[in-house]
């Protein structure tokens, strides 16, 4: 299986979990697209070989189903902006590092 399958059956899989969801649950489905999010980023920790990407592929269904189960789809909202801000900054800093790492082989 090369990586455009691998990409093409993730992303099937994920569009059936959300049909299916939203006419069985459909105050649930915020929480499910976030969930959705994070289980999307691991293919990429993998290709870039990258600990952010993984950590977040983890930690974002982790913490959507928590948050999504306990509480109110705005605090899941807030949450998921609170992470995206958290990853941009963990991939600036993992990029800087691979950059002056670079610098340092030339």
């Amino acid at each position: 299986m090369n990586l455009e399958e691998l990409r093409l059956n993730c992303a099937i899989k994920h569009l059936l979990i959300a049909m299916w969801v939203y006419p069985t649950l459909p105050e649930k489905m915020l929480m499910v697209i976030a969930m959705i999010f994070g289980a999307h980023l691991l293919p990429y920790g993998w290709l870039y070989k990258s600990k952010s990407y993984i950590l977040f592929a983890i930690l974002v269904p982790i913490l959507s189903l928590i948050i999504g189960v306990s509480f109110e789809p705005y605090k899941l909202a807030i949450m998921m902006i609170i992470i995206e801000i958290l990853f941009s900054i963990c991939l600036i800093v993992e990029n800087k590092k691979i950059l002056s790492e670079f610098k340092l082989n030339l």
